[in-house]
């Protein structure tokens, strides 16, 4: 089962790991239902002439497909695994893994000690 919290790549998006949230399906969903209401209003005023008709269309269409758009979203996203790609996460080294270590410069000039980080 996929997690919504799981963090998913867009290879688009500068090569960075994204956390996908509910707000963003969201997003789509609202976007999604101003461009498909005012589609379907247009092709129901044009196919009969009427614009009540193609406006009552155009609200119940805005009642109703959101919902639904939302929730098959959400399903697919938390129980289809179609078309995902698992992505290994790169290992970050721990803090303690990093010790300092006063190392003397190698030049001619005077000896300067400097801190530099060694693993």
């Amino acid at each position: 089962m996929v997690d919504s919290n799981q963090l998913v790549e867009f290879p688009t998006l500068n090569h960075m790991s994204y956390k996908v949230s509910a707000k963003r399906h969201l997003g789509k969903t609202i976007s999604y239902r101003i461009i498909s209401t005012l589609l379907g209003f247009f092709i129901m005023w044009f196919a009969t002439g009427s614009i009540k008709i193609g406006a009552a269309f155009g609200v119940a269409e805005l009642l109703i497909k959101p919902a639904l758009y939302y929730l098959h979203e959400r399903f697919w996203y938390r129980y289809m695994k179609f078309g995902l790609v698992e992505v290994k996460q790169t290992r970050k080294p721990k803090q303690e893994e990093i010790t300092p270590k006063i190392v003397e410069s190698k030049s001619e000039e005077p000896k300067i000690k400097r801190l530099t980080y060694t693993k």
